[in-house]
């Protein structure tokens, strides 16, 4: 590659002097090497970590599918995919004819049961009266009837009149009797109704529990990750209605075998974001211990980050072996056309180097070829010289 890349090198400038080779004499005619105040460093090596690149792509740290309880139509959807919602809102309703009509007919018992209720309190309270009414009456008649027991031993009364008393009594027992069976029906009554409302208000309940099943609220602070349904679809336990995911990001990457030893859990890696052009340090969550036997590949679990979105194509940079590469801060570099070059200072004099440049680092830029240990290159005001320029500073 460096063979072939040294090859066009030579043919561009082979083409560069025989297309100026005609006016070179006119050319020399012409200019005049100017000084340059530059500043000039010592062209080294330094170690530098080689960065394995692999793909990755964000997720939601958490992810599940909204489904329903009940049966019904769609009737509202109110997010799009891609929106985020709070934990509570509203995100789908529902429409179930039958839940609505049963719950028509449980507050129909409800009613009735609570008219009935004070029909059975109304007949306690007439009962009570009635009982209170036949107990005065068989105390009175009680009393008379023992006194006119002493009287007739005594013979102060004739049996005849004893045994208008005596019938008084047992007629006044008996309807004390019966006002107690008919105050005890009474309150058996009410119970009964009290039972019948207490299931109806309990068949409300369970309808209106159903029917708040039509409302699918989130779960959690999200994001919409996919739209199942239309509205005006049928929706039925089990299918689901939204895919949805939490806020909080991670992302997944599959890094190959010769990373294993490299990294750990807990580890920081560079993470970088195309979409948003954000780069971010990440920390290593999880590391799979399952490596895929075709492609020799493991996942690997990172943290997200806050302005990361699910679906996002992310690239992961893990540190590889160290590497001594030339590094040269940006300004020596000079873009000429489609060429590359640096100013080696040769005696005083700028000397113009063709140079194929590789990666960038926080400190300067990778030099693949065009340069070597020890030689010296302008670092500042290096795009305003020209090859044979007088270097001064």
């Amino acid at each position: 590659m460096r063979k072939l890349y040294a090859l066009l090198v030579l043919i561009a400038f082979f083409a560069i002097s025989c297309s100026s080779g005609k006016e070179a004499k006119k050319e020399e005619s012409i200019y005049t090497p100017k000084k340059v105040n530059v500043k000039i460093s010592m062209v080294t090596k330094k170690k530098i970590a080689d960065m394995d690149t692999f793909s990755g792509t964000v997720f939601s740290d958490t992810t599940t599918f909204l489904m329903p309880k009940v049966v019904g139509y769609v009737e509202k959807i109110y997010v799009q995919e891609g929106e985020t919602f709070k934990k509570g809102d509203l995100l789908i309703k529902l429409k179930s004819k039958e839940l609505e009509d049963k719950k028509r007919f449980a507050f129909a018992s409800v009613k009735e049961a609570d008219n009935g209720l004070k029909q059975a309190e109304l007949g306690i309270e007439m009962a009570k009266r009635q009982y209170e009414q036949a107990k005065a009456g068989f105390e009175l008649a009680e009393k008379t009837y023992k006194r006119f027991q002493n009287l007739l031993k005594n013979e102060s009364v004739s049996q005849q009149e004893f045994d208008e008393v005596e019938a008084k009594y047992k007629m006044a027992k008996a309807s004390l009797e019966l006002a107690e069976k008919n105050l005890n029906l009474a309150k058996e009554k009410y119970e009964q109704v009290k039972i019948k409302r207490e299931q109806a208000l309990a068949a409300l309940s369970e309808v209106n529990t159903y029917l708040s099943y039509t409302e699918i609220k989130a779960p959690f602070d999200g994001i919409v990750l996919e739209k199942k349904t239309d509205i005006g679809n049928l929706a039925a336990p089990g299918a689901p209605l939204l895919k949805i995911g939490s806020k909080k990001t991670v992302v997944y990457a599959f890094v190959n075998e010769g990373v294993l030893n490299k990294i750990k859990v807990g580890d920081n890696v560079n993470v970088f974001i195309p979409a948003i052009n954000k780069g971010y340090g990440a920390k290593v969550l999880e590391i799979s211990p399952d490596v895929d036997p075709a492609t020799r590949n493991f996942k690997i679990k990172l943290t997200g980050c806050d302005a990361c979105v699910p679906g996002m194509y992310a690239k992961v940079q893990v540190k590889g072996d160290m590497d001594d590469v030339i590094v040269v801060p940006e300004n020596a570099v000079v873009k000429r056309g489609q060429l590359e070059i640096v100013f080696v200072d040769k005696n005083g004099k700028a000397e113009l180097r063709i140079v194929k440049t590789g990666r960038k680092f926080e400190d300067g830029i990778e030099i693949l070829s065009g340069l070597k240990p020890g030689e010296r290159i302008v670092i500042e005001n290096a795009d305003k010289l020209n090859a044979g320029d007088i270097l001064e500073g």
